[in-house]
């Protein structure tokens, strides 16, 4: 029902079968940024965390200023799985908690595990694992002509 996926622009030029009416608006014109502060609202190991990933996402040239609140959510819900974590170490482990937790009460542990959940859902988006940067497409740029490899195997031109 949902067909295959658009080609992207660049396959269309080099295809020759590019059309200005209908491909040129495809993609995002969003200048990818170089660097990113953590919000405040992100503390803690979530925080930690936002400093070892989004400068890799910088250089990658995967985050923009759209992607700034998406980034921001998926750390939020990292923070929330840590507290949750907190709460179920500070039982003495996954174990012990599991075993002194109520009928009614509400499970950290599950809890933690939904919030880490979303926190994927989100950094998918961005490449995380191997096979998921294979479907990211990356922010679009024009390409010079002169750098594109099969003009250098023609010649250019």
């Amino acid at each position: 029902m949902g067909g295959r996926p658009p080609k992207p622009v660049e396959q269309h030029k080099l295809e020759g079968t590019f059309q200005k009416c209908r491909h040129a608006d495809r993609g995002t014109n969003l200048e990818p940024l170089d660097g990113v502060d953590c919000p405040e609202s992100i503390t803690g190991k979530a925080r930690e965390m936002w400093e070892s990933l989004v400068p890799a996402l910088c250089r990658a040239r995967l985050v923009t200023a759209a992607s700034l609140p998406t980034l921001e959510h998926a750390f939020y819900w990292w923070q929330q799985a840590q507290v949750c974590r907190d709460i179920v170490e500070a039982a003495g482990g996954s174990g012990a908690y599991l075993l002194q937790l109520a009928p009614q009460a509400v499970n950290h542990l599950n809890l933690a595990l939904k919030y880490e959940q979303e926190f994927e859902k989100v950094m998918a988006q961005f490449g995380d694992t191997p096979v998921n940067a294979a479907r990211v497409r990356g922010n679009v740029t024009e390409k010079k002509l002169d750098t594109d490899a099969i003009l250098k195997i023609m010649g250019n031109g």
